[in-house]
């Protein structure tokens, strides 16, 4: 009797520890389940955040270089453009009022002369020149060495000039001659029967120049005499 008490209570006993061990089997594989779809939110999460930032990063810097090539590529087209725009003009201008460099046969000087004018020798140190069709239209140039002459003197003597065209009219001074480029300068006019007479002295750094200018109404040269008396030089 005691034996089968006792084989009995072996067996409660170890019907008791296989049940413990099966409910903890149970629990462990419910509980494994949760555990892993946790980790795999989380590192899906950090990678949408970590591919997000680079995207963002990237389309920034792209945005931020591609205004910087724009605002470089403006700003020096707009240099070049403007730089080439004043050179064309200047050139253009100097070539519009250059003409034909010529010599003179008689005194040491050249100057540029426009189409449809002449330059001769009218007699020893004075020249003519003159409207090609129309000789009677001309101006008349001398130049002097600061040696030979002062700026004084050589005034003096063109307003004698003016004053024996016209001897019952006193010399007014020209508007038309600008003498800002020259050391001194003097420019006078009166009346004639045909036009006018203008006579203009200035001084440059190697010569004292004097023109005359003997102008019709009907030509109206003065001006292009001017401009190009305004172009002598001393040959060296």
């Amino acid at each position: 009797m005691k034996k089968n008490l006792f084989l009995f209570s072996s067996a409660l006993m170890i019907a008791m520890l296989l049940a413990a061990c099966g409910t903890a089997a149970t629990v462990e594989e419910d509980t494994e389940p949760v555990e892993a779809p946790a980790e795999d939110t989380t590192a899906s999460e950090d990678e949408s955040v970590e591919e997000s930032t680079e995207d963002n990063t990237a389309s920034d810097d792209e945005s931020v270089e591609e205004s910087t090539e724009d605002t470089t590529t403006n700003d020096d087209g707009s240099v070049e453009e403007s730089t080439e725009d004043t050179t064309t003009s200047d050139d253009e201008s100097v070539e519009e009022a250059a003409g034909t460099l010529i010599q003179s046969d008689e005194q040491n000087y050249k100057l540029h002369v426009l189409d449809g004018y002449e330059l001769t020798a009218e007699e020893p140190n004075k020249d003519s020149l003159y409207v090609s069709d129309n000789s009677a239209v001309f101006m008349r140039i001398e130049t002097f060495s600061s040696e030979d002459i002062d700026f004084a003197s050589a005034t003096e003597s063109m307003k004698q000039t003016l004053k024996a065209v016209n001897p019952d009219t006193e010399a007014v001074e020209a508007s038309n001659f600008d003498g800002a480029n020259f050391k001194q300068s003097a420019a006078f006019e009166v009346p004639s029967t045909e036009g006018s007479v203008t006579g203009i002295v200035y001084e440059n750094d190697k010569l004292i120049v004097r023109l005359t200018i003997f102008d019709d109404n009907t030509v109206n040269a003065t001006e292009d005499f001017i401009s190009m008396g305004k172009t002598i030089q001393s040959v060296e």
